[in-house]
């Protein structure tokens, strides 16, 4: 009875708009009547589609889709032995696939099972969101796809949940100069950035979990080369989901870094540490700052003078929100303070609300010693983003 139901739902959308060329079907997975309209719709309409965006895997009794087709987004299903239809490489600009498993063959991209070499010819927008597997940031085997994947065009490329081998970081050919790159991933991946041959990435974008780095020096030594010894990208930026120990200020040299996050816990004397190493750095953010303990230069209010109106900085934006601290603790004002008067370039601040009208108050009554506050803009940090 259901059945019919929807079959009639069907035909009545075919019916009505018999050449549609865009579908999205945004349905959940574990949605039976959702997946079998979704997948309705598009077995009809499969020869005519250029986009298509479907959140459930496809199971579809047509062989092929459109070879007009720009942009597909789907998702990989978990069962054995589920095939799609063929998907014709050269029309593509856009490609985004979801729950992909670390072993991805791409044979929905070939017409021929025995071919090793994959070329997409006019690929622009590469996105990949690797499946969540029980083990995590293991280096395992490597991955057993195609013997080689070719992107001649690509501008963007984007690989989230990346903690294993990845074949389109170790043997994927890429062109020299990139817009955009993401990268979510484990941190002994990093070492491939480094060898790809590019000249040039535009926008770069790391972002490694909290517990996913157990080798520092590794760590260090990397992240040096991406963000400091290498010119590698224009805006380069790293998310983290805590700060390892430093092993000593020599360790460290992010001087091109434009952009840097740690989500978890950070003391105000690491995060002295960093700033002193990235001079290039334009957005800050620290979401969870720990103010236990103030070098005495900062929580002595005499020693103002000493810090105040620094020159020729290039920090802009920044979002410094403390972890269990009382309102308006004393450490956190105080290093606010030295924050505001340090960095003569600062546009942005994002504070813990409990210092909101604190820090106002004291960008205001500096703003005739220091001209550059006049101009500051202060918020509370669950303002701004």
């Amino acid at each position: 009875m259901q059945t019919r139901l929807y079959n009639k739902f069907v035909r009545f959308v075919t019916c009505k708009m018999p050449n549609i060329t865009s579908l999205h079907c945004l349905i959940i997975d574990d949605n039976p009547t959702g997946s079998y309209i979704g997948n309705q719709l598009t077995d009809f309409y499969a020869y005519r589609l250029k986009h298509l965006k479907s959140l459930i895997p496809l199971t579809l009794t047509a062989p092929q889709l459109s070879n007009e087709l720009t942009f597909l987004q789907m998702s990989i299903s978990s069962k054995a032995g589920h095939q799609i239809p063929l998907v014709y490489r050269d029309s593509l600009k856009h490609l985004s696939l979801c729950n992909v498993p670390r072993n991805y063959q791409w044979k929905s991209f070939v017409s021929d099972s025995v071919q090793e070499n994959i070329e997409f010819a006019n690929l622009k927008h590469l996105e990949i969101y690797y499946k969540l597997d029980s083990q995590r940031y293991g280096s395992g085997e490597q991955s057993s796809g195609p013997s080689t994947l070719s992107f001649p065009k690509l501008k963007r490329l984007y690989l989230f949940r990346c903690y294993e081998h990845c074949q389109l970081l170790e043997s994927a050919m890429l062109p020299e100069k990139l817009e955009n790159v993401y990268l979510h991933c484990a941190p002994f991946l990093l070492v491939h950035l480094l060898s790809h041959r590019w000249k040039f990435i535009d926008n770069l974008e790391v972002n490694i979990e909290a517990g996913a780095i157990d080798n520092p020096r590794y760590f260090f030594r990397h992240t040096n080369m991406l963000f400091g010894n290498k010119y590698l990208a224009q805006n380069s930026s790293l998310t983290l989901g805590e700060l390892p120990n430093i092993p000593h200020m020599n360790a460290l040299n992010w001087s091109r870094m434009t952009s840097l996050t740690i989500i978890y816990q950070l003391e105000v004397r690491q995060l002295l540490v960093l700033l002193e190493k990235m001079p290039s750095l334009t957005k800050l953010s620290v979401l969870s700052l720990d103010v236990g303990s103030l070098p005495a230069s900062i929580a002595n209010e005499k020693h103002v003078k000493k810090y105040k109106c620094a020159e020729n900085n290039t920090l802009t934006f920044a979002k410094l929100n403390a972890v269990n601290v009382k309102p308006c603790g004393p450490n956190y004002l105080a290093f606010i303070r030295y924050f505001v008067l340090k960095y003569a370039s600062l546009e942005h601040l994002c504070v813990s609300p409990s210092a909101l009208f604190y820090t106002r108050a004291l960008v205001e009554a500096y703003s005739q010693v220091c001209p550059h506050l006049a101009t500051t803009g202060v918020f509370a940090s669950s303002e701004l983003y």
